[in-house]
């Protein structure tokens, strides 16, 4: 019974996962403590300032229990990809 609902309830979280590779999201970025991400596929740092960045939803996440914020993000040369976080990209520390 415990492993069906954990699956039920991180479905939301995959689910915007899987719909956002699908349109070109395919790239994976970390947060970074500097003001800037990283490119998890070829370890680029970027500013936050001089991105694109989109909060699409908030699902909570059985496995960590906590919150998990999923953001888009377009980059200025090209890269477009997934940034999943505890809090909210620019405002979390």
């Amino acid at each position: 019974m415990k492993k069906q609902s954990l699956k039920k309830l991180n479905s939301s979280l995959t689910n915007w996962v899987i719909r956002l590779h699908q349109i070109g999201y395919t790239d994976d970025f970390l947060p970074l403590k500097s003001g800037e991400v990283q490119c998890a596929q070829n370890g680029e740092n970027f500013a936050i300032k001089d991105l694109r960045v989109s909060l699409i939803d908030c699902s909570y996440d059985m496995l960590t229990g906590s919150y998990q914020y999923i953001h888009t993000i377009d980059t200025q040369v090209g890269y477009r990809g997934l940034l999943i976080t505890n809090g909210i990209l620019g405002l979390s520390s």
